[in-house]
């Protein structure tokens, strides 16, 4: 059996060939689009029977209650988070106004701690230059 290169090419091609066909078919086989347009009811089918099978199992009220769970715990630190830079803030605002009420309230009490014996020295002054005036 003494085969010459140029037959053992040949062979090599045919059998690249008939690979490439088996690939290709193969790949038809397991295209999803290709199986959901020629079987649709059977996927509908088992669709239905896996949704039956998980909803007996109580799988999924198991899931749900895990989920709502979760939910619940991430709203909790949300809310912590929030309640905690919102006193900050009223903190600051508080502080804010009660210096400045303070300030205000101070400056009243100076007025009128020096305001009478200051309002009688204007009163005083001004009779002084009415009775020159006069």
């Amino acid at each position: 059996m003494a085969e010459t290169s140029h037959e053992i090419r040949r062979q090599i091609d045919e059998t690249r060939a008939r690979l490439g066909s088996t690939i290709a078919a193969i790949e038809r086989k397991v295209d999803p689009h290709r199986i959901v347009d020629e079987h649709p009811l059977t996927l509908v089918g088992v669709a239905f029977g896996a949704g039956v099978l998980l909803s007996t199992t109580g799988a999924t009220g198991r899931a749900v209650h895990k989920v709502r769970d979760h939910v619940k715990q991430g709203a909790t630190k949300i809310n912590g988070t929030a309640g905690s830079a919102l006193d900050g803030v009223i903190d600051a605002i508080m502080g804010a106004a009660t210096a400045a009420i303070t300030a205000k309230l101070s400056d009243l009490l100076n007025a009128s701690v020096g305001g009478p014996e200051k309002n009688r020295n204007q009163v005083e002054a001004r009779r002084t230059i009415q009775g020159r005036a006069a």
